[in-house]
This record gives C-alpha cells, structure tokens and sequence, in this order.
C-alpha cells in the first residue's frame, strides 16, 4: 500500500480497512501504544485471544517459529494477527530475507505487525530499509510523529472535557511547558487534574499546585532565576534536582539545551527572525514552547553572553565525563558561572 502517518492509520481502523502488514515505529511512544492496542481489538476476539493473537520478544525471536504462526488460519475469527516487537533489523540478513519472503505472499487472513517500541531503529541502515520497501509494498509504513503543540493542547482541552472537567487552550499549553510533551505522561496529569478541579476550571494555578514538573520545567526555572539575578532561587532548584536523584550528566544535557534554545532565539531575533522560524528550521515540533521560554529568558543577555554560558556548560561537560571532581560540585559551580556571566561580570 504506502508509507502512512496517523491520520492514515487512524482512518483504516475506523473504515475497517485493514491491511495485512504494519511496520510502525516513530518517536511518539503513546501512539504506537496505541495504535498496536487499537489494531488487536479490530483485528483479534478477545473470547479467542490464546489462538489468534501471537506476541514474539525481536530480541529472542525465532523467525521461523514466528512465520509459521502467521501462516496458520484464524479461530473463530476474521484474523490471526502475529506481533513482534524490537525485531534487530540488522540481527541478521537471512532473516530479514525470510521477512521480504513472507510478505511477498502474505495470506488474507493474517495481520503481521512489527512494531519498534522499546528503541528506535537505524533508519539509515540495510536491513530496516529492506524492511521498510517489503512493508511498504505488503502493506502499510507507519511513522508514529511527535504531535505539534497545538495538536496537544487540542487534545488535552477535549480530554479534559471527556473528563468532566473544562481547560482553556492557554493552560492545555501551559500544562505542556510543565510537565513536557510526552503523551502518556500528559494524559496521566490530565487524569489527576481533572480529578482535583471536580468538574470545574483547570486553572493555571492548580496546575502550578498539581502537575508534576518534568525535568526540563525545573532546568526552566533554574535558567530564570539566574536571568533574574536570583543565585539562591536556582541554588534550591538545583539542590531539588539532586534530591530527585536526577542524573547529574541529563540535568547538565538539559539546562546546555535550554542555552543552545536561547542562543538561537537571540541570534534569529538579531538577524530579523522569530522564534517561529527558529522552530520551522530547527524541527521544535511539539516543543514550540521551549523557544517561547528561551525569548523570555534570553531578553536580557548578549550573544556574547549566551556564547560565554554555553562555552562554560561544554567545559563542565567534559569536566563531569572525565574527571572525579563530585559532580553536584560541578555543577554548583557552573551556575555560579552562569550567574556571572549574566550580570556582565567575569570569572577567573
């Protein structure tokens, strides 16, 4: 059939139009979750679930044993459907030869899924790009895409809805800059909130008092502190990071992140560009609130500035990867240069 995103996939389970083999993968977690479910109950009885369902590990799959089970006919039942999930598709050659085989004749009466959940596959490679023309060609190539922004905050004001409870489109985003824009994770605190607004408002203010903050909303209010000349307030985020018991070397990704966001921003805003098309260039999708955060964080520092500030986060970096200094030390450090650095002042 064709390569196919979500509202493909979303339009073949709601016409019934099933095809006879799916390649999914994609960065969106929750929707390949989803999807795959979504697939099993269109495809599978749940009363004949033991003879027409077939889960395969691709990490100690034996192929043969897997094929054999898609060529069997179905119980009671319209399909037999046969999932394998992680398959390596660089494992090995043979196998995915035997793969190509299979799909080059695939029996109506079968739904042979291979789904990349657990890790992401090497698109450039042999061995995924042969899998992807055999499914392409057998039947459908499905990549599982971050949703933008919009699509989220749409989503989380009508499962609010769904929830008894109301969110205007201004929090639904403000929810997503909180608690970040992973999907399951989101719908887990639109279950919570809603629960605590009891049928009313998801106001701002309960989702400051409710959601959990993510990683990057802490590492986001570390950075305004410091633009604010506020050295304790981002101290007590930091020390708050630690107590978590976030790794040191993701809490230092994410605030370099967060610098490389504003380094951006700046130079666009420079050179006669928004943030807009900082976002269109740089692939922000579903993450257009981090470059609406660095505009408002980097108001009030240079380029030279955010130059100086991303120079001292590589040199923590290496510091922190190759060397035995203690690493909260480290970074204790690090916004104390930071802190410098944005009052216009130098280190040693």
């Amino acid at each position: 059939m064709a390569k196919i995103g979500e509202a493909q996939i979303k339009q073949q389970l709601k016409e019934g139009n099933i095809s006879n083999a799916y390649l999914i993968y994609g960065e969106e977690d929750y929707l390949k979750s989803f999807y795959i479910n979504q697939l099993k109950s269109k495809t599978v009885d749940s009363a004949f679930e033991s003879f027409n369902l077939h889960l395969f590990d691709g990490k100690d799959i034996d192929l043969d044993d897997a094929l054999k089970d898609a060529e069997m006919l179905p119980m009671m039942s319209g399909y037999n459907l046969v999932l394998i999930r992680d398959y390596p598709a660089e494992k090995s050659k043979s196998d995915v030869n035997l793969i190509t085989e299979f799909l080059s004749d695939v029996p109506e009466t079968t739904v042979l899924v291979l789904a990349y959940e657990a890790y992401s596959p090497d698109e450039k490679s042999a061995g995924f790009k042969s899998l992807v023309s055999a499914f392409d060609k057998a039947g459908s190539v499905v990549k599982l895409e971050k949703r933008t922004e919009a699509d989220v905050a749409k989503l989380l004001v009508s499962g609010a809805k769904k929830r008894g409870a109301t969110l205007d489109i201004s929090n639904a985003k403000y929810l997503i800059s909180v608690s970040g824009n992973d999907l399951k994770t989101l719908l887990n605190e639109l279950d919570k909130l809603s629960g605590f607004a009891s049928g009313g408002e998801i106001t701002k203010e309960i989702i400051d008092s409710m959601a959990t903050k993510c990683l990057q909303a802490r590492v986001y209010d570390l950075t305004k502190a410091i633009s604010a000349n506020n050295l304790d307030l981002a101290y007590s985020v930091l020390n708050t990071l630690f107590e978590m018991k976030e790794d040191p070397i993701l809490m230092l990704a994410v605030i370099g992140g967060v610098y490389v966001d504003m380094y951006r921003v700046k130079c666009a805003k420079t050179a006669g560009f928004s943030y807009d098309d900082v976002a269109n260039h740089y692939n922000y999708k579903s993450r257009e609130f981090a470059l609406k955060i660095a505009a408002r964080d980097c108001a009030k520092l240079t380029e030279k500035q955010l130059r100086l500030s991303v120079d001292a986060i590589i040199d923590t970096d290496i510091k922190l990867k190759s060397t035995a200094v203690d690493k909260k030390l480290l970074l204790e450090e690090l916004i104390a240069k930071l802190f410098i650095i944005s009052r216009g002042d130098t280190y040693a």
